[in-house]
């Protein structure tokens, strides 16, 4: 149907960004509208040419909804406010009634859109507040580009959506010069062939289809000079249908066998997997209820096109990953035009756009795709590690770069090029990271893949899965002697799909999965402190077995490779060659330091769950994957000793992986954790053949057994989701343990601690658990929140290397201690109370700091800080949700070291009397932002220095006396969800300022952040700025003091010396590194860590 309006036709050739938020009293831009189309807070007649209507003036003037009632809108209730608008295409109904039947609107852009380089669309839309007709709505919602050189024009209504041609209802045109079109298909008929075009699998409700180019309409068909000969203008109207129709059925030209050659092909679809409208039959449907669906389309300049949506905010869904588009369509034309369109059919719903936007691009498919985004921790040594992940097709990149310093400014940067990146290693081909043109992808056979089969370690081999495993994993080759779905999984990519007639699983980016939450974790020399003879201070009688022993452990293994271990969501806790150092400390420039795999494991749990036959969203081999996590929490690696030798382990859980379900976005699911342990000392014997020596075990919340469980109270009903870093300690029983805290979402919803005892005779492995008071949260029966720990901290308050304490938070905002003094383990428990919890239960997500703070007594006094906030992650259909504003950042005394005292010669201040305190009883400081920018600092903050008088003291009376301090975070949901680390004297930690989507536009804020440095002692800014050196000229009053940078960084910063200046090393939302000069207060100086002087 060719649309009034065309006269005035013109390019926006000179705007390179088109953005409508559709939401006011008129659009920014000239759209010619059809039938129902209109703006819901609009105060446009009908009668403008190319402006879009009002609803309200639609109906007034009888062109449109004259005999209908106007329902839903924002808050249920038509028209909008300015502001709060949409396009609406079709109107809705609140009974099975009739109100919303057989509607249709359509809006095609008055103007064109260049293409020469490139083009990004992002749009909005709404289905809600109709009939359910069939259990899954009216027909749907297309978007679709068109050739600018054509006049604007619709296509058949009913399924055809407004797009391609229809074989079976009027009208039978398809749109002019067609590029592409997706229809967001409720009702399943725009994938149906024998509804329009002659392609597509049938019939199928609830998907998002896409189709090609065509031009099968009438206007076309007879002019073309291929087929107007065909199509003489002398035929009659009905005539003209029936060839357009005939010709749509067939896909041939009139009268001939001969074979359009386009005729809005289908290229692909995908189910969405539940239904696409919500409110239906609602009295008052309203658009603020409704769940809003996000599209990214991209097509480069040389015509890869890419196309993902988000359903609610949640994870983006690759429906095309930079297909070649060109292949199938032809080559681009010079502009496009856009266009919606929508139908109700026998149905009806209320069709809206919430946004449109458009923009040039200059990018090839050789670039990075879509929306990178950047993984939680920066590694430093010699080398900076980068993990990276990808939402467009959820692929990662892990990248090794020197540090380097220059001499004659003792600057310390990031070289931009990467050593190696694990991606390339794996995938092969070029690497944009090296800036290498090829490589050879590493073979799987070569890549020493390894799993547990519920007793021992196994080669991640067909034959040696146990049957549980092969039925869950890939049933039709149960009694195989091979899986191409395990071959797939080891990364095997012959079965990949190719063509639509080729391959059966999802064609991969690259072989390595997205790195989100598990930040690297580097290993290289031993480096802990265990060089002198061991003495439990406490228990001096005893005899430690370790002696002296590590000075021999570290020196014979201060040569041995370098390893970066990261857990990736492709299944795999990975290990990459990093590299080695030399016996005098130097690193090996000879050593080998190319990100190869030296192993990867892969869990049992994740073995039972990679492949949901049930959910494809969640499958991930299938054509139909949009994203679950498998390996994404961050290890724990350290030494320890049994059996007369040392050791170094990895010990790591799961994060969000590991639940059938998928990613678990709420406080009250159910979750099943798992923690697995490899023994990795010595890299050279990374192998297959070696699966059993070096998997020591996989424990999970079905099988998890421990010391004191009973029938009535199993300790594996505390397992939740471990997210946490487990740490490897010495203990006061004269055993080493593995120490981690109990996860999110337990069946039990409680919060406490496991310990993994290691038998110094045997190596036997053993689990208890301390249990805290505080459950989960009820409303009666009801759980409305479970309760968890998730990261801790250890406590050596004598300094013997025996853990004395373990400090920990938990979801419920309580701060505990859990004695562990005592040399026998069942006496070993959390305290009866918490030491602190935070106002309206600020969750404490993160591992608090613990130090001896000197304010001028004879005793150090034990302060711990921390900060608090949580995210709950990404689901298929659900946004990452932040806590509420008003996160904090603490400082608390642990007043109670009574008992200590009497066991120790290492004393604390204490008080005699049980203390109850709240943060009333807390010194507040505040923070103010300060405008400044430079380099990578975006903003600076000031923090007071108000003094604590700690209680206790003769100065301090009752209404003076304080238990610590609080720093009240002021951005927007600013939370604390990284780590923090100490350093030069102060605590140092990232903060999160989460991104922001408006509601009624296709934009987004960024997440961005600061990074802090207070002093731990009061919680104020330090004597001097930690930041003098990055913040010069900054505009501060004369006694202010800058205790923060705008960083945005992520994870947790680390530090590093050039030849005098110190500088910190942090990672930014971008996925970029940064260094930024620090200044250390007096004496306290820093751990030289190694670089590259550039020559």
């Amino acid at each position: 149907m060719l649309l009034a309006g065309a006269a005035f036709i013109h390019a926006a050739q000179a705007q390179l960004v088109i953005s409508d938020t559709l939401s006011g009293t008129s659009s920014s831009y000239d759209w010619i509208s059809l039938n129902g189309a209109c703006l819901t807070a609009g105060n446009q007649d009908p009668s403008g040419a190319t402006k879009i209507p009002g609803c309200k003036n639609l109906k007034d003037k009888g062109v449109y909804y004259k005999s209908n009632t106007l329902v839903g809108g924002k808050d249920g209730a038509m028209p909008d406010s300015t502001g709060n608008g949409a396009l609406r295409l079709t109107n809705g109904d609140t009974t099975s009634g009739s109100n919303g039947d057989y509607q249709s609107g359509a809006v095609v852009s008055n103007f064109t859109f260049p293409v020469s380089q490139g083009l990004d669309v992002t749009f909005k839309t709404v289905t809600y507040g109709g009939d359910n007709l069939n259990n899954h709505g009216a027909d749907g919602i297309s978007f679709f580009l068109a050739d600018g050189a054509l006049p604007p024009s619709i296509g058949g209504l009913g399924g055809s959506l407004g797009y391609s041609c229809s074989n079976g209802n009027p009208q039978y045109d398809g749109v002019r010069g067609g590029y592409i079109g997706i229809g967001i298909d409720e009702y399943g008929n725009f994938s149906n062939s024998g509804d329009n075009t002659n392609t597509g699998p049938g019939f199928g409700a609830g998907r998002i289809t896409v189709r090609g180019a065509g031009s099968t309409n009438f206007a076309d068909l007879s002019t073309n000079a291929t087929t107007k000969a065909y199509y003489p203008t002398s035929l009659s109207a009905s005539q003209r249908e029936s060839a357009v129709k005939t010709t749509c059925q067939t896909g041939t030209i009139r009268n001939t066998s001969t074979k359009l050659t386009y005729n809005y092909p289908y290229l692909t679809h995908k189910d969405v997997g539940e239904v696409i409208a919500n409110q239906q039959a609602t009295s008052v449907p309203k658009r603020s209820s409704a769940r809003p669906i996000t599209y990214s389309l991209r097509i480069t300049q040389d015509g890869f096109l890419s196309f993902l949506y988000s359903i609610n905010g949640g994870v983006s869904q690759t429906v095309f990953d930079k297909y070649k588009i060109t292949d199938n369509n032809g080559p681009l034309p010079a502009s496009f035009r856009f266009g919606f369109s929508a139908g109700t059919g026998l149905g009806s719903n209320v069709h809206e756009i919430m946004c449109f936007k458009a923009a040039q691009i200059g990018t090839s498919a050789s670039s990075v795709g879509l929306n990178a985004q950047q993984s939680a921790k920066v590694q430093v040594g010699s080398q900076v590690y980068l993990a990276y992940y990808n939402p467009q097709n959820w692929w990662g990149q892990l990248a090794a770069r020197n540090l380097v310093l220059d001499p004659s400014t003792d600057i310390v940067s990031i070289n931009p090029v990467a050593n190696w990146d694990a991606s390339c290693v794996l995938t092969g081909g070029a690497c944009g990271a090296t800036n290498k043109t090829s490589g050879d992808a590493q073979a799987s056979a070569n890549r020493g893949l390894l799993s547990w089969n519920g007793s021992t370690g196994i080669a991640l081999q067909w034959g040696s899965l146990s049957a549980t495993q092969k039925s869950a994993l890939d049933a039709s080759a149960a009694s195989a002697t091979s899986s191409t779905r395990l071959n797939y999984l080891r990364g095997v990519r012959s079965d990949e799909i190719q063509t639509p007639t080729t391959g059966k699983f999802r064609k991969r980016t690259g072989v390595l999965g997205d790195i989100v939450n598990a930040s690297p974790a580097w290993v290289g020399p031993p480096s802990s402190p265990y060089e002198g003879r061991w003495q439990d201070r406490l228990y001096p009688s005893a005899q430690p077995p370790e002696g002296t022993s590590y000075a021999a452990f570290s020196a014979g293994n201060a040569a041995r490779t370098n390893v970066v271990y990261a857990g990736a969501n492709d299944g795999f806790m990975h290990a990459f060659r990093a590299g080695a150092y030399k016996a005098d400390g130097s690193f090996d420039k000879d050593a080998a330091n190319d990100g190869r795999e030296l192993l990867a494991y892969m869990p049992a749990r994740v073995v039972e769950t990679i492949y949901s036959a049930g959910t494809p969203a969640l499958d991930f081999s299938s054509t139909q994957y949009a994203h679950n996590a498998y390996v994404d929490a961050t290890p724990g690696t350290g030494d320890l000793y049994y059996q007369g030798a040392w050791h170094t382990w990895l010990v790591g859980g799961l994060g969000a992986g590991g639940n059938a379900a998928g990613v678990i976005g709420d406080k009250t699911s159910i979750a099943t954790g798992t923690l697995f342990a490899l023994e990795i000392t010595d890299p050279g014997n990374f192998a297959e053949a070696n699966a059993a020596g070096i998997v020591l075990g996989e424990w999970n919340s079905a099988n998890l057994n421990c010391t004191g469980d009973s029938i009535a109270s199993m300790c594996r009903d505390s397992l939740g989701s471990i997210y946490g870093t487990p740490i490897i300690r010495r203990l006061h029983d004269g055993h080493w343990a593995v120490i981690f805290g109990n996860g999110l979402n337990s069946k039990s919803g409680k919060a406490g601690i496991y310990v993994m005892t290691v038998d110094q005779n045997t190596g036997g492995k053993s689990f208890r658990f301390l249990p805290t008071s505080a459950g989960a949260a009820l409303a009666g029966t009801a759980v409305t929140m479970r309760n968890g720990i998730v990261q801790l901290t250890s406590a050596d308050l004598d300094g013997d290397h025996v853990t004395d304490y373990v400090y920990a938070g938990d979801a419920r905002g309580n701060l505990w201690r859990f004695d562990l003094t005592s040399n026998d383990p069942a006496r070993w428990a959390a305290g009866d109370s918490a030491l602190f919890t935070t106002p309206s239960g600020q969750p404490i997500t993160t591992r608090p700091t613990v130090i001896a703070s000197s304010d001028g007594n004879d005793l150090d006094r034990i302060v711990v800080s921390f900060g608090t906030g949580q995210i709950l992650p990404q689901t298929l259909t659900a946004a990452a949700v932040p806590e509420p504003a008003g996160q904090s950042i603490y400082g608390v005394w642990d007043w109670d070291m009574g008992t200590w005292n009497a066991k120790s010669s290492r004393r604390y201040v204490s008080l005699a009397a049980p203390q109850r305190f709240t943060d009333a009883d807390l010194t507040a400081q505040t923070m103010s932002d300060v405008a400044y920018a430079n380099g990578d600092i975006f903003g600076a903050r000031t923090v007071t220095r108000n003094a604590v008088c700690w209680k206790g003291r003769p100065a301090c009376g009752s209404g003076t006396a304080r238990f610590g301090w609080k720093l009240a975070l002021t951005g927007a949901k600013e939370q604390i969800v990284y780590n923090p680390i100490f350093v030069d004297g102060l605590f140092v930690v990232n903060t999160t300022i989460p991104a922001t989507t408006q509601v009624l536009s296709c934009e987004q804020q960024p997440a961005s952040g600061y990074t802090m440095a207070i002093s731990p002692d009061t919680g104020g800014a330090p004597s001097s700025s930690y930041f003098k050196s990055a913040t010069t000229g900054a505009n501060v009053a004369a006694d202010a003091v800058i205790a923060g940078i705008g960083l945005s960084g992520v994870g947790s910063p680390g530090t590093v010396t050039g030849e005098k200046k110190k500088f910190l090393v942090t990672q930014n939302r971008d996925g970029d590194g940064s260094t930024v000069q620090v200044d250390p207060q007096g004496n306290v100086k820093g751990k030289r860590l190694t670089w590259i002087k550039l020559r």
